[in-house]
């Protein structure tokens, strides 16, 4: 049974990798905004924020670990998270340069520059305090989601309450991996869920 949870915690923890939820967020917006779009746009900018807020900064951890900066790419250590997380706030940073001059829908761009906010605001806290990114990523995402609920009615309430029950589900994963403690699982929580919605509900 603790290989089968073990197992569990493991895939939640890859398919809610922070990386990819800005991403998800995009095609949420995308789907959720009034106007209608066409397929070469919604892939182009899809594809562009994939590029630019997973694999530019994966690309950047594994650089960092063929040069022997980091000893893992899964950043265990507190400490080896703060160059990861400079290039990939970075990253993120360019890739909503570059969407807000290609005239992108804005909930996308804040959502992107919120995303390199909430990395930037982990690095300063990296010496004393280590949050979780799973937790931030998941949790931004679900403020995104109820946002987008508010504004445009593009939600349903029993997403919201599944959505919830993802939530808890990854908080689950990441202490069964004994990768954080509760108080870094809220940490990351807040971090992600207050900005994003703080400026998205408005």
């Amino acid at each position: 049974m603790g290989r089968l949870r073990y197992c569990i915690a493991q895939f939640l923890s890859y398919c809610l990798h922070p990386g990819v939820m800005p991403t998800v967020g995009t095609i949420l917006i995308l789907g959720a905004l009034p106007e209608t779009f066409e397929w070469n746009f919604v892939a182009r900018v899809v594809m562009t924020v994939f590029l630019g807020t997973y694999i530019g900064p994966f690309l950047g951890i594994v650089i960092l670990r063929l040069a022997g900066t980091i000893s893992s790419v899964h950043l265990i250590k507190r400490e080896e998270r703060i160059y990861p997380y400079l290039i990939g706030a970075a990253s993120m940073i360019a890739t909503g340069n570059h969407l807000e001059r290609a005239g992108v829908p804005i909930e996308i761009t804040w959502s992107i520059y919120l995303s390199a906010l909430v990395v930037i605001i982990s690095t300063i806290l990296l010496p004393f305090f280590k949050s979780s990114a799973h937790a931030a990523g998941v949790f931004a995402l679900y403020a995104l989601y109820i946002c987008l609920h508010q504004r445009y009615g593009g939600g349903e309430t029993q997403h919201l309450v599944l959505g919830a029950l993802v939530l808890g589900a990854l908080s689950w994963a990441r202490l069964e991996l004994q990768r954080h403690t509760l108080q870094e699982l809220l940490s990351g929580a807040l971090l992600g869920f207050i900005p994003m919605y703080v400026l998205l509900s408005k």
